[in-house]
């Protein structure tokens, strides 16, 4: 017997008609330190029961009135849980026994009652109560922990459903599926557009599944939005993400990410593919164009300082095609050959591509889908699911599509311009070999200008597009004319990171100024370079055809969007005017 169980007092219905049996019982109750309460009849005992909530009862079998056994059953449907009752009777019969057991008493003691058999009785009872209210209370912790738990849960369900991307996602030519292991998926899909239109979409998966999985994902999907909506570039946002994992989650905690960029105007896709399975443009017919194999690490291994944010390029055109991003639970798992290892990806994959050949895009995903589900043959997956089909189309000279913004006002020029904020910035190779200087510009402009619906895309555009030529041709020096062709366009690009790499000096001035004049008001961008320049009269005059060849787009969006755009000196300097009236 337990000091516990021992020391613990009980307080204890005695009920019986005989007053010397009562009075004898209840003497012993006291001496072993309970409380006894007293019934002479089964009436008064149900009454006692309603009102002291005794912790047992010490019930008489045969008394006037109703007996012993009916009293028990009215006791058992009145309680709420279990208590512990003795029959005490001079019956010792077996039948007299299974009726009393039948009734709802627990233990029987036959008089004249012994006080040893008596107290070892009560003591059994002690350690069976303190067992079931030890019960009960664990079990109303484990119910209360639970409700906790299942509140903690859906709150944090709604938190990741609307930082996840599906929710985000209604960009008409993205298409995904995603399919968690658990009620939390540590497969994580994005998209969003920058301020100048471009398409920017991720697929990450977080090392393991469910909610820490999930929970690891939240400063990717964070940082990606974000700069994304602000303009950065690919190569930035894998940067921050990667610095932002770095500072915030454990070392153990990891994402493999793929994340692609979409300029459909120069039918240009870049690719960041950190530990994902190959991503793989598809053609019209579905047939393979192009795979993007994994060239890095995943998001949060490395420091900033070995981190490599290089991404790879693929001019895709003429015509449109998709790409397909998957992870590596699409192509993994369940209802591989036996004669393949388990975590052999080709299969999968040649799985997932045969599923991909048909010239029927809307019927492409689903097909695919069918294949994993068949793949699994109703298993369920013991990781995350995630396809994600991009349509990338052949639109060149998009982004001139915009009228009614080169006409120049009236009354401009009339008067005195008076200069309401002004802020210039000068930027010297060490800066531009490693700034992404037009998003933080716009940021500062948004600030500034934040009720004007100007400074939002067509700013962006016009910035980007100006200092895209002084850093490009006016330092960098490169030929625009390596744009005319897809392979053009690659090697574009591999040229332009080689000089910006030996780049050792040169800078670039660039004044925003917000200027007042009869007619209203508009942003003055002035930028140079300390380049050579160009014979921008003699360009001007013999502008290529934007509709079939892919350089020289760049000074026309300009000039769609802004109402003046000059060249001075020896065309290292550009002024353009963009009326906010116009917006």
């Amino acid at each position: 017997m337990t000091e516990t169980a021992m020391t613990q007092s009980l307080r204890v219905l005695v009920v019986d008609d005989d007053r010397i049996n009562i009075a004898l019982l209840s003497a012993m109750l006291e001496q072993m330190g309970h409380e006894p309460v007293l019934a002479a009849s089964g009436e008064e005992a149900l009454d006692l029961f309603r009102a002291r909530q005794p912790d047992a009862v010490l019930m008489d079998v045969v008394m006037t009135g109703i007996d012993g056994y009916e009293t028990v059953r009215a006791m058992r449907q009145m309680a709420d849980a279990w208590i512990p009752i003795i029959f005490i009777t001079s019956m010792g019969r077996p039948e007299d026994m299974l009726r009393g057991i039948d009734a709802g008493g627990d233990d029987y003691l036959f008089k004249p009652v012994n006080y040893d058999m008596f107290r070892f009785k009560i003591g059994a009872l002690q350690q069976r109560l303190q067992m079931v209210r030890l019960l009960v209370e664990n079990r109303q912790t484990l119910l209360d922990y639970q409700a906790r738990n299942e509140e903690e849960r859906s709150t944090v369900l709604e938190i990741m459903h609307r930082l996840s991307a599906s929710n985000q996602i209604d960009d008409p030519q993205v298409h995904f599926y995603l399919q968690p292991a658990e009620r939390f998926s540590g497969d994580m899909i994005a998209a969003a557009r920058t301020p100048a239109g471009q398409l920017c979409v991720m697929l990450a998966d977080s090392a393991g599944h469910g909610l820490t999985a999930a929970i690891a994902g939240i400063p990717v999907l964070q940082t990606f939005h974000t700069m994304v909506q602000k303009g950065f570039s690919l190569g930035a946002i894998v940067t921050e993400i990667n610095c932002k994992m770095k500072a915030f989650l454990p070392p153990n905690r990891y994402v493999a990410a793929i994340l692609l960029a979409l300029d459909e105007e120069s039918s240009m896709v870049s690719v960041w593919n950190g530990g994902c399975p190959p991503a793989v443009v598809l053609k019209a017919d579905g047939m393979l164009a192009h795979q993007f194999d994994s060239r890095h690490v995943p998001l949060g291994i490395l420091n900033p300082d070995e981190f490599d944010a290089g991404v790879e390029r693929f001019c895709y055109g003429p015509g449109p095609c998709q790409i397909l991003l998957y992870s590596d639970g699409a192509v993994e798992g369940s209802g591989m050959e036996e004669s393949a290892p388990r975590g052999d990806m080709r299969q999968g994959i040649s799985r997932l591509l045969r599923a991909a050949r048909t010239a029927d895009w809307a019927a492409r995903l689903p097909r695919m889908v069918e294949t994993i589900q068949q793949q699994f043959a109703g298993k369920p997956s013991d990781d995350d699911i995630s396809l994600l089909l991009v349509d990338c189309l052949a639109e060149p000279g998009r982004g001139l599509k915009v009228e009614g913004r080169g006409q120049k006002t009236e009354d401009e020029g009339q008067g005195t311009e008076q200069v309401e904020w002004q802020f210039s910035l000068t930027l010297t190779a060490p800066q531009l070999k490693q700034l992404d200087i037009v998003p933080l510009l716009r940021h500062v402009l948004v600030q500034i200008e934040h009720d004007s619906a100007w400074v939002g895309g067509d700013l962006f555009l016009v910035l980007s597009e100006l200092f895209a030529n002084a850093l490009d041709h006016g330092l960098l020096k490169l030929d625009s004319a390596l744009k005319h062709d897809l392979e053009g366009m690659e090697r574009y690009y591999e040229e332009r990171a080689a000089c910006l790499e030996q780049l050792d000096y040169g800078e670039i001035r660039m004044m925003l100024e917000k200027v007042s004049f009869a007619a209203g008001s508009c942003i003055k961008i002035t930028i140079s370079d300390s380049g050579d320049g160009f014979d921008h009269h003699g360009w001007l005059s013999t502008m290529p055809d934007t509709g079939t060849q892919r350089h020289g787009r760049g000074i026309m969006l300009v000039q769609n969007l802004c109402h003046r755009i000059e060249y001075l000196g020896n065309g290292s300097e550009v002024v353009v005017h963009c009326n906010l009236a116009q917006a």
